[in-house]
């Protein structure tokens, strides 16, 4: 009997398949690491923990790659409240995943890159990019073109171009930027005071959030893998940018056979969330109830 997964992209259940017999390639978005993991990390790994468990029992070798985000807006500005060193907030926090990972039997991936250590590649795909006539120089940086790809467009939320373009109401970028379209996102941000960079054709800068899946993830993988996984709220835009980004720089589509989302933990009726102030540290959660309760709750959910 299959295996059946929801595909996002699908929009339904599909049965599973691989690009290499007996084999799965799966990459699943890691945290951004700023801060302890909440219990909605908890979830998003438990579930793909599940998902790790029982393709390895139904006899399919799995090569499971989840990366850190190690350098990022919300990381810069949690290190400048502190003492402005952002390398060892982001150390100290990568210990503590692996803690509370390990404290719920959460299987460890294969390898965990970080985003730090594939700055190169993601300047080498960015300028692909351009050449290709999919991206472009603003003054404070590089932005993806969506225009360029349209058809990509909403492929995991079902939203339409035509839809956001109506409905945009004629915006322009007024800050100066150079940025063309309300819709275009960044792949390289321009140096900005008290922050790290890196060399850059287009001057000194740091990458944009969404390349970096788009750099790791073809690495391990090359132009195509089995299973892109993570929160329901990384379908748009961060899913979303990858497809545009991965597909237009390797002419290949689809580069993911199969996207899966987890649903959120949901406090009062809205999803848990640093940004909201309404989480629960898993480190917290784990001084009144025992991991093992915690794991079957979440799974029960």
């Amino acid at each position: 009997m299959p295996i059946r997964l929801h595909d996002t992209r699908r929009k339904e259940k599909v049965n599973f398949t691989t690009l290499e017999p007996g084999k799965v390639s799966m990459y699943v978005c890691g945290v951004t690491v700023y801060d302890r993991c909440h219990l909605g990390h908890a979830r998003c790994y438990l579930a793909f923990d599940l998902i790790h468990r029982w393709l390895e029992a139904s006899g399919y070798d799995v090569h499971y790659v989840q990366n850190f985000t190690d350098i990022d807006d919300k990381i810069i500005h949690r290190a400048n409240e502190i003492d402005g060193d952002w390398q060892a907030l982001v150390e100290k926090n990568i210990d503590a995943y692996y803690e509370d990972m390990d404290a719920l039997n959460i299987l460890r991936a294969d390898v965990y890159p970080r985003c730090t250590e594939y700055v190169d590649d993601m300047i080498r795909i960015t300028q692909d990019l351009i050449d290709k006539g999919h991206a472009y120089v603003a003054n404070d940086g590089v932005y993806f073109h969506v225009e360029s790809a349209p058809e990509k467009y909403g492929q995991l939320t079902g939203q339409s171009i035509d839809a956001v373009r109506s409905g945009a109401g004629g915006r322009v970028d007024e800050t100066g930027s150079g940025k063309r379209d309300h819709k275009d996102f960044a792949l390289w941000k321009a140096a900005k005071p008290n922050e790290p960079t890196w060399a850059s054709p287009w001057g000194p800068g740091r990458p944009g959030w969404h390349i970096e899946c788009t750099a790791m993830s073809l690495d391990h993988f090359e132009k195509e893998f089995d299973i892109h996984g993570g929160g329901h709220d990384l379908r748009f835009p961060h899913h979303e940018a990858e497809i545009f980004q991965g597909e237009c720089h390797t002419g290949h589509s689809p580069v993911v056979h199969h996207w899966l989302h987890n649903g959120f933990v949901n406090i009062d009726g809205e999803k848990m969330s640093k940004s909201l102030g309404n989480f629960w540290t898993i480190r917290d959660i784990l001084t009144k109830v025992d991991a093992m309760v915690l794991r079957f709750a979440l799974i029960n959910a």
